[in-house]
């Protein structure tokens, strides 16, 4: 597909693939480029960017999924090691989450205060 259609379906602006791709979050593996140097993206590339686009809504910087995307595709870590990763990354949604928890009770707690 060209660059418009994974656009399109992926819902992220031609600008954003286009950095994505020089960041090397979509690899070259996911694009033939054509003689008239038109990219041709696959539907590696697609799941590739849904991945990004949930992994950025979980609260994983673009330089956290870089590094996650390269470690856990080339096998240079273990499991252990890619569990330890994940399990760093849950505890910090996890915190967020109490955060976020203490932010509603406090805010319910005005909104209750001024119904009374």
């Amino acid at each position: 597909m060209l660059i418009s259609e994974l656009s399109k379906r992926s819902g992220l602006p031609i600008d954003t693939l286009r950095f994505y791709e020089k960041k090397g979050l979509i690899d070259s593996e996911m694009v033939d480029r054509q003689t008239n140097n038109y990219r041709i993206y696959n539907e590696q590339s697609l799941e590739r960017l849904v991945l990004i686009q949930q992994a950025k809504r979980l609260g994983f910087t673009l330089a956290e999924i870089q590094e996650w995307i390269a470690s856990f595709e080339s096998d240079r870590l273990t499991n252990d090691e890619k569990q330890v990763i994940l399990n760093r990354k849950l505890q910090e949604v996890d915190d967020r989450l109490a955060d976020l928890q203490q932010m509603r009770a406090y805010l319910a707690e005005k909104i209750d205060r001024l119904i009374d």
